[in-house]
């Protein structure tokens, strides 16, 4: 079994990720939906579109800080980080 080497796996792969990058391309993009009309005749109007947003207002949760700080273990000074 051959081992790869490095260019060649590089290689590879740019071949593949330049193949991927030009199919998106050409792909077409994705239209926006428009909702069915549901039996009524004529224009939309923009009013039955828009739909009103609900605001949910969530508390923040307290940011734990790293601090530098010494204490007493087993009778000996203990300086390091800590978090409160």
């Amino acid at each position: 079994m051959t081992a790869i080497d490095r260019r060649t796996m590089l290689k590879g792969i740019s071949y593949g990720a330049a193949a991927a990058t030009v199919g998106l391309a050409i792909t077409p993009k994705a239209a926006v939906s428009m909702p069915l009309m549901t039996g009524t005749t004529g224009a939309v109007n923009s009013e039955d579109l828009v739909e009103k947003a609900q605001v949910v207002i969530v508390p923040r949760r307290r940011r734990r800080r790293r601090r530098w700080v010494c204490w007493w273990r087993r009778g000996r000074r203990v300086c390091g980080w800590r978090y409160f």
